[in-house]
């Protein structure tokens, strides 16, 4: 699959309600929809309520998820991550989705702005107890680099199986910055044969998201959850993104997997 990259989706920003963000099932699966045509292979989706809250009650998410597949075939990650009052065992409920094939899991903690997002070892491995039980294949969210030492011992402990998918996370506040002397140096300590993707929090273009491609990268992500900027616009909606990250990653020489290629890429 010379060339080909999958493009990740996020719809849905924690804001709540306004400015456009998807929060109702008609809305979130209309844009995820026409983000699939744009190009998109994969969604990263939240359990939301009417508010935009993460919520215990999937009715919501199980709704859009359906509108969802009834339409296109878009690979599901459900998002067991989120600042929440939820407990460990409530944020692994959206993998209960029978469409679910993947599912992102946070490994580590950190200051999240002026909130500490809250991911401990036992945590960890109870998601991943939960997840190998369902034969859903984790994300695994890295926030800082001593996250990839923590997922080398769930490695040696047969928790996570390889290889791996890793999510790379930059740019959040008091995370670990985009600087490609840095991934490079990451890329490095990735286990043998690892599949890993950029995640590029509060982005203004897509410049990074092509230096990434650029160094190997499996997937990147756009979405109002990171970012509704780009080249100096801000965007309407999703599929907007979408197209603009397709258009860019073509114009490097890449091109956008099908969902059935992201599934051999991510899955195989």
């Amino acid at each position: 699959m010379l060339n080909k990259i999958v493009i990740a989706l996020a719809p849905t920003t924690g804001a709540g309600v306004g400015d456009g963000n998807p929060v109702t099932p008609e809305a979130i699966s209309q844009q995820v929809i026409a983000g699939a045509k744009a190009g998109a292979a994969l969604v990263h989706m939240h359990a939301r309520d009417a508010l935009g809250a993460l919520t215990t009650d999937l009715t919501a998410f199980n709704e859009a998820v359906g509108l969802i597949k009834a339409s296109c075939d878009i690979v599901l990650e459900a998002s067991t991550g989120g600042l929440s009052t939820l407990t460990a065992e409530e944020r692994t409920l959206p993998t209960g989705n029978p469409h679910a094939q993947l599912a992102s899991l946070n490994v580590g903690s950190l200051n999240f702005g002026d909130r500490v997002y809250q991911n401990s070892v036992p945590d960890i491995r109870l998601w991943l107890n939960i997840m190998n039980e369902k034969g859903i294949k984790p994300g695994l969210e890295i926030f800082d680099t001593g996250n990839i030492d923590c997922v080398k011992a769930l490695i040696d402990e047969g928790l996570v199986k390889t290889p791996c998918n890793f999510s790379l996370v930059f740019d959040l506040r008091w995370g670990m910055p985009f600087d490609t002397e840095l991934l490079a140096w990451i890329i490095k300590r990735l286990p043998a044969n690892s599949r890993w993707g950029a995640i590029l929090v509060g982005s203004t273009g897509f410049e990074k998201h092509i230096e990434a491609a650029r160094m190997g990268a499996s997937f990147v992500r756009c979405g109002f959850e990171d970012s509704r900027l780009y080249n100096g616009k801000v965007a309407v909606n999703n599929p907007e993104l979408v197209t603009a990250l397709r258009e860019a990653l073509e114009s490097a020489g890449f091109s956008a997997a099908t969902a059935d290629e992201a599934r051999a890429i991510l899955l195989g």
